[in-house]
């Protein structure tokens, strides 16, 4: 029997799903923790979200100008995770 991707794109949703509902009303997960919970690798992860926003699975929202300086993300049917600050505007400064 032939594998196929569609048993694992199948699991990584539902990961991302589960860790969307587990931070509800925490920051939004970063791309870094999403590639963690499903195993999409990160130079994939933004087409893979939008393929999964598009088809109704998950909801984003981004505020900023682009690249968007924050977003949050929650599931379909679901509460809205809060909001997280993205690229530099997020990053602490080196001491």
């Amino acid at each position: 029997m032939a594998r196929t991707f569609r048993p694992i794109a199948d699991a990584a949703e539902d990961n991302v799903v589960t860790m969307l509902a587990l931070h509800s009303d925490k920051p939004c997960p970063t791309n870094g923790e999403i590639c963690e919970w499903t195993g999409v690798p990160r130079n994939r992860l933004r087409l893979w979200l939008s393929g999964l926003q598009a088809r109704g699975v998950i909801e984003i929202q981004r505020r900023g100008l682009p690249p968007a300086q924050s977003r949050r993300m929650r599931p379909a049917v679901g509460p809205w995770t809060d909001w997280t600050l993205r690229g530099m505007a997020g990053r602490r400064p080196r001491s």
